[in-house]
C-alpha cells in the first residue's frame, strides 16, 4: 500500500523537476558577444508567473499578438524580446529608426522564408521543388520580380476599363439585402484574376479560383496556422481547398496557350538562380501571384468600404464627387487611411546575420537565427509621423505637407510592390458600386481582426440596397491625375 502511494507523489515530483527546468530553460538569457548587450526579455502580466506563463505567452501568441505587443511596449519601451515557446526569439524594434533599418537589410543578412515557411498554403501544403525556407525565399523574391515587371502603371490603370462590366455581371442580381461579406470579394478577385492569369484561365478556372482562395486567405490567421501542423489539418477547408488548388492548377494549366495568360507567360520567362523554373515551381509561382493578387486587394476593399459607409459624412463627400476624377483620388485616400489604422499587426525578418544597433548608449547584439519585428501599428498612430490626430480618419491628411510618414505597405527588399495595383483595384470598385446603388449595413459591424495578416470578417455582414441612376462620368482619367501616396 505504501509503495503504491509513493509512486503518484514520486512522479508528482518528478514532473515538477521537469517543469521546472523546463521554466529555467525558457528563461535563459540571450547570449551575446564581450562589450554588447541583449534587448531585454519581456515579460509582463501572467508570462511572468512560473510555468504558467509558458502557457500565457504561448496562447496570447496564438489569439492576441497585436495585446502582446502592446502590453509589453507599455513596460519595456520600444525595444525588446518576447520568446515564443518551440520557435525563435523575437525582437521587436517598434520606432521609425529602427523600422527603415529592419525594412532595408539585405536579402542575406534579414529574410523571409524562414517566416513564411511556417504558413501552411505557401510554405508547406503547396508542393514546390525543394522544401526549405532558402529555397522558398528564391522563389519569393522571384515572384516580387515577376509582380513587378506585370505592374506598369500605364497598365494598371487600364483596370478601370474592365471594372463596370464585372462589377455590372456580379451586382445583376442583387436586390434587397445581400451579405457583403460572402458577395464582395469576388468582384475583386475577378477584376485582380483577370489581370494577371489572363480572360481565357479565368473564364475557365475562376469560379473554382475564387472559392478556393478565399478560404486559404483564412488559413493566414496565426490560431489556424497553429492548427496546421497537428493532424488537425486534414479537417481544415483550406487544406482540402489547396490540395483541389493544385491538382486543378497542374492539370488545367498546360492546355492554355501561353499567348493567352500574362501570368504563364512571365512564369515561363521567369529565372531562378539563372535555370528556368522547374515545372512543381512554376504551378506554386502561378499559386503564389493570384494569392497575392486576391487576399490583398480583397480584404482591403471590403475594410475600405466598410470604412467609407461608416465614417461621418464620408460617403456624401464620395457621392458628391460622382462622375469627376476627384472621386477616385479620394477614395484611394480613404484606402491608404483604411490601412494606415488597421495594417498588419507586423513585419517579421529571420537573421541569417547577428543585428547589432544602439540601445540607451550600449551595442544591442540580436543573434543570427532570431526574428526582428516592426510593428506598423505603433508607428502608424505616432504623431511625430503622422501630422493632425493620428487616431482619426482623415483620408485628406495625405494632401497635406509634411506627408504622415506611414508604415502601411512596408519597404526595402521585401516591400509591397503592389501599391498603386491595390489602389486601383480597390478605388475603381467602391466607385463603381456606389454608382450602381445606395448601400445602408444593418446591424453591427463584424469584428475586425488584427493579426499578422488582415483577414476577413468571421461573420456576416448584412447590406439594404436601393438602385442608382448614374451620373454621367467626365472623360478625364482620375488615375492618371491622381497624386501619389507616400509609404
Amino acid at each position: 500500500m505504501r509503495r503504491a502511494m509513493w509512486l503518484p507523489g514520486n512522479a508528482s515530483a518528478a514532473l515538477a523537476a521537469v517543469a521546472s527546468g523546463y521554466w529555467l530553460w525558457h528563461r535563459r538569457p540571450v547570449r551575446t558577444p564581450p562589450g554588447t548587450v541583449a534587448a531585454p526579455l519581456a515579460w509582463a502580466g501572467a508570462d511572468n508567473i512560473p510555468v504558467i506563463g509558458i502557457i500565457t505567452r504561448l496562447k496570447s501568441v496564438i489569439t492576441d499578438p497585436v495585446g502582446l505587443v502592446v502590453r509589453n511596449r507599455e513596460k519595456y519601451g520600444d525595444v525588446f524580446s518576447l520568446r515564443v515557446p518551440s520557435i525563435y526569439d523575437f525582437t521587436f524594434l517598434l520606432d521609425g529608426a529602427h523600422y527603415q533599418q529592419v525594412m532595408s537589410l539585405p536579402t542575406d543578412h534579414a529574410g523571409i522564408g524562414e517566416v513564411l515557411h511556417r504558413v501552411p498554403t505557401v510554405g508547406y501544403w503547396f508542393p514546390r521543388e525543394k522544401s526549405g525556407p532558402e529555397s522558398l525565399q528564391e522563389l519569393i523574391l522571384t515572384g516580387r520580380m515577376l509582380m513587378a515587371k506585370m505592374l506598369p502603371a500605364s497598365q494598371v490603370d487600364q483596370l478601370n476599363d474592365n471594372v463596370p462590366d464585372i462589377v455590372g455581371r456580379h451586382t445583376a442580381s442583387w436586390s434587397g439585402t445581400v451579405d457583403l461579406t460572402e458577395v464582395l470579394h469576388p468582384i475583386v478577385y475577378e477584376a485582380t484574376g483577370r489581370y494577371f492569369a489572363g480572360d481565357a484561365v479565368w473564364d475557365a478556372l475562376g469560379p473554382r479560383l475564387t472559392r478556393y482562395y478565399r478560404h486559404i486567405s483564412d488559413g493566414i490567421d496565426i490560431p489556424r496556422t497553429t492548427l496546421s501542423i497537428t493532424p488537425y489539418h486534414y479537417l481544415m477547408p483550406e487544406y482540402r481547398l489547396t490540395r483541389k488548388l493544385y491538382r486543378m492548377l497542374r492539370d488545367a494549366l498546360p492546355l492554355f496557350e501561353r499567348s493567352s495568360s500574362p501570368l504563364l507567360q512571365a512564369i515561363d520567362a521567369a529565372r531562378l538562380e539563372g535555370q528556368p523554373l522547374a515545372e512543381a515551381d512554376k504551378l506554386w509561382m502561378f499559386m503564389y501571384v493570384l494569392w497575392n493578387a486576391t487576399a490583398y486587394p480583397g480584404t482591403y476593399t471590403y475594410w475600405t468600404l466598410v470604412d467609407v459607409l461608416t465614417q461621418p459624412g464620408l460617403i456624401d463627400r464620395v457621392r458628391g464627387l460622382e462622375g469627376q476624377p476627384e472621386q477616385l483620388d479620394l477614395l484611394r485616400r480613404c484606402l491608404a487611411e483604411s490601412v494606415r489604422l488597421h495594417p498588419v499587426s507586423s513585419l517579421i525578418r529571420y537573421l541569417d546575420k547577428p543585428l547589432e544597433f544602439e540601445l540607451d548608449g550600449k551595442t544591442c547584439h540580436v543573434p543570427a537565427g532570431q526574428a526582428v519585428g516592426v510593428f506598423p501599428g505603433t508607428l502608424n498612430r505616432d504623431p511625430s509621423r503622422i501630422p493632425g490626430d493620428p487616431e482619426a480618419y482623415e483620408p485628406d491628411r495625405y494632401l497635406r505637407t509634411p506627408e504622415p510618414a506611414t508604415a502601411s505597405f512596408g519597404r526595402g527588399p521585401f516591400g509591397c510592390v503592389a501599391q498603386r495595383f491595390s489602389e486601383v483595384v480597390t478605388a475603381t470598385i467602391i466607385a463603381e458600386l456606389l454608382a450602381n446603388f445606395d448601400i445602408g449595413l444593418v446591424g453591427q459591424l463584424p469584428t475586425r481582426r488584427e493579426r499578422v495578416h488582415q483577414t476577413y470578417p468571421g461573420s456576416p455582414l448584412p447590406a439594404e440596397l436601393t438602385p442608382r441612376t448614374r451620373l454621367p462620368a467626365r472623360e478625364e482619367s482620375a488615375c492618371a491625375r491622381s497624386v501619389p501616396i507616400s509609404i
